[in-house]
């Protein structure tokens, strides 16, 4: 399973699930079957946790700062074996670890998940994608539905208060020009960065 672990730019991405509670508009696996050094980030079967670390240990790490936990689904749908891999990032190989998520893992995991997070994961990058709750469910089409909105606010404030990098993000071009000047008020009023990606 050489699409467990795949490079883009200066980092390396884990691919541990294709599962997402979203159908986003944007979603760049409707468009192309791989990114970076993967042909195609699609798993036949989702890895195991050693097969993730496996694939980690065969790497050259010296250049790479950051493990990034994102593929074509969702990393909190595997949120126990996130942990367990984000012990064995920090612990085995000192290197930092990055999240990037939509945000629902509260709702995926039927618990509080961000206080688990703490002193295994460094960084979020979470998946705001909207100004309001209607906007949102048009935009990513959630099987949470309507109240999904407020579970991504929610655990963005979470997180603030955990962890200390915490970045907010929108797709660029995906919402009209006046949701995103809001999406980055949105950012500014609950103290976290906000990027365009």
């Amino acid at each position: 399973m050489d699409n467990i672990v795949y490079r883009y730019g200066s980092r390396y991405y884990i691919n541990m699930t294709n599962r997402c509670p979203c159908k986003c508009v944007f979603c760049v696996r409707n468009e192309t079957l791989g990114l970076g050094s993967a042909d195609s980030l699609w798993l036949d079967r989702e890895p195991t946790v050693q097969e993730v670390k496996d694939a980690l240990l065969v790497l050259d790490l010296t250049s790479t700062e950051e493990i990034v936990f994102c593929g074509y689904g969702e990393p909190t749908e595997r949120f126990d074996d996130l942990k367990e891999i984000a012990a064995f990032i920090h612990n085995d190989l000192h290197k930092r670890v990055r999240v990037d998520t939509n945000g629902l893992g509260c709702i995926i995991n039927g618990r509080d998940i961000v206080p688990e997070m703490k002193g295994l994961v460094d960084s979020m990058s979470i998946s705001l994608n909207a100004k309001d709750a209607d906007e949102y469910l048009e935009v990513t089409r959630s099987k949470f539905g309507v109240g999904s909105y407020q579970a991504v606010l929610d655990f963005i404030a979470e997180c603030r208060k955990t962890i200390d990098g915490v970045t907010v993000s929108i797709v660029g071009g995906s919402i009209p020009q006046s949701s995103e000047e809001e999406c980055a008020r949105i950012a500014q009023k609950m103290n976290v960065a906000f990027r365009v990606r």
